[in-house]
């Protein structure tokens, strides 16, 4: 759901700038800069996947009236490389998106809450809650940290998207009742099993390249 700067207000676009800069300063200095300071290979797949979220994120699906629907992939990314570097990959893609699609400089810091820090953390602190409390096996990190954790997360991202929208005064409720809402459940199985699949042939075929899973944890 990319918003474009125009019709919001100063608030909102101020507010949102402020937490995605509050986001990025905890990145900064948490991230484990010791995975992928010294290493070529893992630099490259970080950027590889940004450049994909960039793609997928550029070329969505439009139903009229200015709203946009597109696959989130937050879960790959999270799952993939921890929060703080998901974070900062998918800055990265936003810049781009910001730029080739004219959404306004100032609609950076909203796209970046909704489409990013929203999913992110839901799939974070799902994951670590499966980690304590379920069974470590391959099909629970496939089906619930991936597959669900990613349904979730773009499911109350639109949501919030929804209510912004609404709030912001940009759509009525009668609009976003017929062209917008109706479509946020049918976005949950998509996002699931496309993040679901992905992950699951990461940790067959790369599981070097998913730093949350562990062969000494997960196969035993």
């Amino acid at each position: 759901m990319n918003l474009h700067a125009e019709g919001l207000s100063l608030s909102w676009l101020v507010g949102s700038l402020l937490i995605w800069a509050g986001m990025l300063v905890w990145a900064l200095r948490t991230a484990p800069w010791y995975k992928v300071q010294d290493d070529k290979g893992a630099q490259h797949v970080l950027l590889g996947a940004a450049m994909v979220v960039f793609l997928v994120w550029l070329f969505g699906a439009s139903i009229g009236n200015g709203l946009t629907f597109h696959f989130l992939f937050m879960t790959t990314l999270t799952l993939m490389f921890g929060p703080q570097f998901a974070f900062m990959a998918m800055s990265l893609a936003l810049v781009g998106v910001t730029l080739q699609s004219g959404l306004g400089v100032l609609a950076f810091g909203l796209n970046a809450v909704l489409m990013g820090v929203i999913p992110i953390f839901i799939t974070w602190w799902m994951a670590r809650w499966a980690y304590r409390v379920l069974d470590h096996n391959i099909f629970v990190f496939a089906f619930f940290n991936a597959f669900l954790s990613a349904a979730v997360g773009i499911v109350v991202s639109l949501g919030v998207g929804a209510m912004v929208l609404y709030a912001a005064e940009l759509h009525s409720y009668d609009v976003l009742k017929q062209s917008f809402i109706p479509y946020i459940p049918l976005m949950a199985i998509p996002e699931g099993f496309v993040n679901g699949m992905l992950m699951m042939a990461f940790i067959l075929f790369k599981p070097e390249w998913v730093s949350s899973f562990s062969d000494r944890d997960y196969f035993k």
